[in-house]
């Protein structure tokens, strides 16, 4: 067993979604502990087996599940063969896994939920429990592109749910957010995989 790979996985992981990823459940956490693989989608376990890690290769239950590389100490992909698509057997599943980190702050969820964070060289709107699709999207589609954010607590971790059409489409864990500005994470696979945002 590879030690210095496998003490590297300690913690807790979410899989970010890119555009070629489609999750199911929308929210997908790994947690390296004790010698256990545990998912889960935050709130709930999907399941926990026993794993083990040789050279780049990680078994379950000694059943071959994946191979990985660190992009650094916490990014890492993990290379899965797209069992369910009889197409395309060959092809091989790019997972990236981000490790959870505590949100610096020193604000409360409330006050968090008032702020308004915006980039427009991103066209990037971050606010909390209001409608964020342009109106006249809305008007066209009869009101059926509605567009949200929420914002979750797990932990000392805060996230941002999006939510299209009233169905979660994807999180992103907040590494750090002040009264004047918003660090969002792993959701990106370009470097730095982060983006600072200005209070508006």
């Amino acid at each position: 067993m590879n030690l210095s790979f496998g003490q590297n996985f300690e913690g807790k992981w979410i899989l970010t979604k890119n555009g070629d990823t489609y999750l199911v459940p929308k929210i997908n956490v790994f947690e390296f502990k004790d010698g256990k693989l545990i998912s889960s989608d935050l709130e709930k376990i999907i399941f926990s087996h026993n794993f083990k890690i040789i050279e780049n290769e990680i078994f379950v239950e000694n059943n071959y599940f994946g191979s990985f590389k660190f992009k650094n100490e916490n990014r890492f992909t993990l290379f899965k063969k797209d069992e369910k698509d009889e197409k395309y057997e060959k092809r091989k599943l790019e997972l990236d896994f981000v490790r959870l980190e505590k949100t610096e702050t020193e604000l409360n969820q409330k006050e968090i939920e008032k702020l308004t964070f915006e980039d427009t060289d991103y066209d990037l709107k971050i606010a909390f429990n209001v409608e964020l699709q342009k109106p006249e999207i809305l008007e066209i589609l009869k009101r059926k592109a509605t567009k949200k954010m929420l914002l979750k607590k797990i932990g000392k971790a805060y996230f941002i749910q999006n939510y299209e059409d009233g169905e979660l489409d994807s999180v992103i864990p907040i590494r750090k957010v002040t009264s004047e500005y918003i660090e969002i994470y792993g959701f990106s696979r370009k470097e730095p995989y982060s983006l600072t945002i200005k209070r508006k």
